[in-house]
């Protein structure tokens, strides 16, 4: 089966976009979950915190 160069472009840049939103959105959900632990923590010593997290995603992609 062939493809056009503009469908695999179109499959590339789709790809992308979906892994920037991914990421995206686990940042801040870690953020967000990190926060409120953080938060629950310092509450007992009567401080407040700014907490910032970041997720970082290694992968490995194995041609089998």
């Amino acid at each position: 089966m062939t493809t056009s160069p503009q469908a695999r472009a179109a499959a590339i840049a789709l790809a992308a976009f979906v892994s920037f939103g991914i990421l995206a959105g686990a940042n801040g959900l870690a953020t967000q979950q990190y926060a409120a632990a953080d938060a629950l923590a310092m509450a007992q010593y009567g401080q407040q915190h700014v907490a910032v997290q970041r997720v970082l995603v290694v992968g490995h992609r194995a041609n089998a």
